[in-house]
């Protein structure tokens, strides 16, 4: 489910009947692998089942036979059965517990892990349009409420049904008159449970609705914090987030008294019938047509009857919290928003050059274009820089190089080969990006210039010295097994920088790819780093975007860009002598270092 903008839908609603039938169906597949497992399950639901009516019937032979003889002497065997039962039937309970776990959580773990690979094969589109906050739900809150719904919802449903049929058959085989009169309870019971469900229902949607309006407001204002208190907006977000609350509680409370009427009729109800069945078999026993055993035992039974019933609210809470994030999980899984590779794709080789021909693309399908009809070469061993105002549409010509995005016209071919048609994997393989940003793993810099791949002693010595990494490695007590922290907050800017670069170096590129890598560090730093620039972009056919035009007079070509389009090209003298866009931008720069 998809609106237009290519964002998937996140229903809080609960679906409707069919809807929901097929999502259980969908849900249940997931269980196929396990289907040993279920039935040793279904084994121990039926072996449940007769077991629930067991300790009625002793109570039936225990109190018969001591109503008869008045005494207790000879019963002890009856007494061994009768906690026999009670023993053989913890067993079962337990071993059900543990088996259904078993299953159930093998389940979930595949469907985390198909979520988790779908999430990973996503476009940056998709990421750009959908909230990370809201995904990780998907894969943690989501999947364990339907693993709540197989451990006390769905299967605890179809044990009780099979405990409940076991009882009925049970009590119309001892005396039909007492089942009637027990089973009167079923026409009120299910009237008040159809209209419980309503009404809990409409109040349990809108809660759930509310609930996930908290949680994105709250993931919003936690990650602006500091703008938040930077602009002294503390008390309106205490209104905003008191507002959301009060909103939510009105709707819960609604939910509540829904709850709190449904239990006292079940139990008005369930005591009625057992004041009936006492009454009846009074009459009965009055009548000599009535033993005082069955009569203890159908008292006994009706309450295990009445039991799951009165669990039926909180059954019906887990399922349709269970249904409601199962919509939401199918409806990620569904989402095809990534980008394709073609049937047999070539690998990626790169001999020659790679080559722009009329690219023109946009973000949002029919929005305003953000690169118009471009051409352009980056031969092999060349520096090509980009540069121009932002918005110009320089950083976007890397992320359609890297296929983050395809073309919406024209082509981009490499060796004379369209990327469309190019294996993914070997496409991105010949480019190292190091962008402004640089994202850091936790873990250790090792970790993080690695990155799961092959570690080869000798390159990574090469590396530490190419990217003057070496340096700060050696400052370090623990060296390349120092701790970085959460998104490398234990390191500054420019050493996450030259980390960036260490990475970059350790996959041995063919391309390089900057994204403005020098634009928001120190002097000294991007010194070391232009040096590392120098260094490799004699040996690396070089890729610049451009924020300080000073870094980019070596280039072999630059390309100066204006609302997506090429509108100087040249080096930085023939440029400069043309007086134009780049030489304005050049003088711009210049007096603003100057003024500095």
């Amino acid at each position: 489910m998809s609106n237009q903008d290519g964002t998937f839908f996140q229903s809080d609603q609960v679906a409707g009947r069919s809807l929901r039938h097929a999502l259980l169906a969908r849900l249940l597949a997931y269980l196929k692998p396990y289907w040993p497992g279920l039935l040793g399950l279904l084994a121990l639901m039926v072996a449940g089942a007769a077991l629930e009516v067991m300790p009625s019937q002793y109570t039936l032979w225990l109190i018969n036979r001591f109503m008869e003889t008045g005494s207790m002497r000879g019963s002890a065997p009856l007494v061994a059965g009768f906690f026999g039962v009670l023993v053989l039937g913890f067993v079962v309970q337990m071993s059900r517990f543990v088996l259904l776990a078993w299953v159930g959580q093998r389940a979930m773990l595949d469907l985390r892990m198909e979520l988790f690979a779908h999430l990973m094969n996503r476009s940056t589109h998709f990421f750009h349009r959908n909230p990370v906050g809201r995904l990780m739900t998907r894969v943690t809150s989501d999947v364990q409420n339907l693993n709540e719904m197989f451990s006390s919802g769905f299967v605890a449903i179809v044990g009780d049904a099979m405990s409940l049929l076991a009882i009925v058959i049970w009590m119309f085989s001892k005396n039909v008159g007492l089942a009637v009169v027990a089973l009167a309870i079923m026409p009120p019971l299910l009237l008040a449970t159809e209209i419980f469900r309503r009404k809990a229902g409409e109040a349990f949607r809108e809660t759930q609705g509310r609930y996930a309006a908290i949680q994105s407001y709250l993931q919003e204002q936690l990650s602006g914090v500091s703008l938040v208190q930077m602009n002294g907006r503390e008390a309106d977000s205490n209104a905003g987030f008191r507002q959301l609350n009060s909103s939510y509680l009105d709707a819960f409370l609604r939910t509540i008294f829904a709850y709190a009427v449904f239990f006292p009729v079940v139990e008005f109800i369930t005591s009625a019938t057992l004041a009936a069945i006492i009454y009846y078999g009074g009459l009965k026993l009055e009548l000599g047509t009535l033993t005082w055993g069955l009569l203890f035992a159908f008292v006994q039974l009706s309450g295990r009857f009445f039991r799951p019933i009165r669990e039926l609210a909180e059954r019906y809470n887990v399922m349709q919290t269970a249904m409601a994030s199962s919509e939401r999980i199918f409806v990620l899984l569904d989402n095809k928003d990534e980008i394709h590779e073609a049937e047999g794709p070539q690998p990626a080789q790169f001999q020659r050059e790679i080559r722009f021909e009329n690219v023109s693309f946009s973000y949002d399908e029919g929005g305003r274009s953000v690169v118009n009809e471009l051409s352009g070469a980056i031969p092999k061993g060349h520096r090509v820089a980009v540069v121009g105002h932002t918005g110009a549409g320089k950083s976007t010509l890397i992320n359609l190089l890297m296929r983050f995005y395809d073309v919406s016209a024209g082509s981009i071919t490499v060796d004379g080969v369209n990327v469309r048609e190019l294996k993914l994997k070997s496409l991105r393989a010949l480019f190292g990006l190091v962008l402004q940003d640089v994202f850091v793993f936790s873990g250790t810099l090792e970790e993080n210039i690695v990155l799961s791949r092959p570690r080869d002693e000798g390159r990574l010595a090469s590396v530490l010295e190419q990217s003057q990494l070496k340096d700060l490695v050696g400052r370090l007590p623990l060296g390349l097994e120092t701790q970085v922290g959460e998104r490398g907050q234990k390191l500054s800017a420019g050493e996450r920088q030259l980390l960036a670069f260490a990475r970059m170096l350790y996959l041995e590129p063919e391309i390089l790819l900057l994204d403005e890598a020098t634009a928001n560090i120190d002097s000294e730093t991007e010194a070391k780093i232009q040096a590392v620039i120098e260094h490799v972009s004699h040996r690396l056919t070089t890729f610049t975007i451009a924020h300080r035009l000073s870094t980019i007079k070596e280039a072999d070509e630059i390309w100066v860009m204006d609302q997506g389009r090429i509108i100087e090209r040249g080096t930085h003298g023939t440029l400069m002598d043309l007086e134009g866009h780049y030489a304005k931008l050049v003088r711009l720069q210049f007096e603003d270092e100057e003024a500095a």
